[in-house]
């Protein structure tokens, strides 16, 4: 049986909920066991104090390191072991699916301490807290909340909790994606249709349709998690051919235009990039937001970038072209030509005879839409710490 004892100023309030669904029931199955501590109950005063105002000054209460520890230490003696404890603190590392299948592996019994008023004793967490986590960069009035969803996530992958592996292999951050899209009857609700193949009764093509929705799904919402991804397999790549060609053809439904990049703007941007912005950098805007980051710098003739099979077509002065990252839910093949268009016009600018590009080989469609507008393959070549390949185009 697994083990969960909370420490805790509101015992009823986490209690009550704790012991409801899915839970609940598990609970009486004896698949796991969730117990509450009112840590008033351990303090030996007779006013059930717990806080005191913190040495130094500041705001508010923090609560005494004693009472928490009396309340730790009869969980211990009780249990007749020194169970795995976690304090609840904006301070902790963030908690993630990853970090409740390895408390549910590891562990069969854990403390969770819930913090109050500013906090608790930085001498009960330094002799007696294993590690802190926290739900996010957010803070909340008390620890209650934190524990309850940690108390929950862990749970539910406890063997016997949920009545099939497959009720959490199949959501969100299981296998690193979000969850594709579900739907239920009626069929038509309000006009909108349920998509046609989760009525067909393929379950393969099911199968196929709510992969394709969980990859644009996470690459949407958090490119952070699609960064990680390996979307290596040979289905994975015919989903992904399918889904630029999808939204290669899809209308803009915003302005397209380009600004100078400054590093408040560079720092703003949340998907995938070069962290450092390179001189001559500028964004490439679709709306409001940035769709692209890249740089045009000034080639003098003599500088070749270090070309490793090839050379380009004649030394002169010209201007290089860098993509330095792309929102992925925003490939598009007009987003390309304006990019390409608008690094022209500055060339241009610039009086440049020529516009080269040092370009990454998983820039996919940029690469097929270079060859399509007559840009001239020159070679491959280091540049910015990165494998690339060379390209140029003569200005006319």
């Amino acid at each position: 049986m697994y083990h969960i004892d909370i420490m805790t100023l509101f015992p009823d309030t986490v209690g009550d909920v704790l012991s409801e669904s899915i839970l609940g029931r598990a609970q009486e199955r004896d698949y796991i066991r969730i117990l509450t501590h009112q840590i008033r109950d351990y303090t030996k005063n007779k006013q059930k104090q717990v806080d005191d105002y913190p040495y130094g000054g500041g705001q508010g209460a923090i609560l005494q390191a004693d009472p928490l520890y009396q309340c730790w230490d009869h969980i211990r003696q009780e249990s007749q072991c020194r169970p795995h404890t976690i304090y609840l603190s904006p301070c902790g590392k963030t908690f993630t699916q990853e970090d409740a299948r390895r408390l549910a592996r590891e562990y069969d019994h854990l403390i969770l301490v819930c913090g109050h008023y500013e906090g608790i004793d930085q001498r009960f967490i330094d002799a007696y807290v294993d590690e802190e986590i926290s739900l996010g960069d957010f803070v909340l009035t008390g620890g209650e909340i934190a524990a309850m969803a940690v108390a929950d996530a862990v749970c539910r992958l406890i063997p016997g909790v949920l009545s099939h592996d497959a009720c959490f292999e199949d959501e969100s951050h299981w296998n690193g994606m979000l969850e594709y899209p579900q739907y239920s009857r009626p069929a038509q609700w309000h006009g909108m249709e349920v998509p046609k193949v989760l009525t067909c009764g393929d379950h393969k093509k099911v199968e196929r349709w709510r992969r394709k929705q969980s990859i644009l799904r996470t690459r949407d919402r958090r490119p952070d998690l699609y960064a990680q991804l390996d979307l290596s397999s040979k289905e994975d790549q015919k989903l992904l051919a399918e889904i630029r060609a999808e939204e290669l053809l899809r209308p803009l439904p915003h302005p397209v235009y380009t600004v100078p990049a400054t590093p408040e703007l560079w720092a703003s941007i949340s998907w995938p990039h070069t962290d450092v912005m390179p001189p001559h950098s500028y964004l490439l805007c679709h709306g409001p937001e940035p769709a692209a980051c890249f740089s045009l710098e000034p080639l003098e003739a003599e500088e070749d970038l270090g070309i490793q099979d090839g050379k380009w077509s004649t030394p002169e002065h010209s201007m290089l072209l860098t993509l330095h990252g792309q929102d992925p839910a925003l490939i598009h093949t007009d987003l390309v030509d304006k990019l390409l268009d608008r690094a022209e016009e500055l060339a241009r600018q610039a009086g440049s005879p020529w516009l080269r590009m040092a370009v990454s080989k998983k820039e996919k469609e940029l690469l097929a839409h270079m060859k399509a507008v007559n840009f001239q393959y020159r070679g491959n070549l280091e540049y910015q710490g990165a494998r690339r390949v060379a390209y140029e185009l003569r200005l006319k």
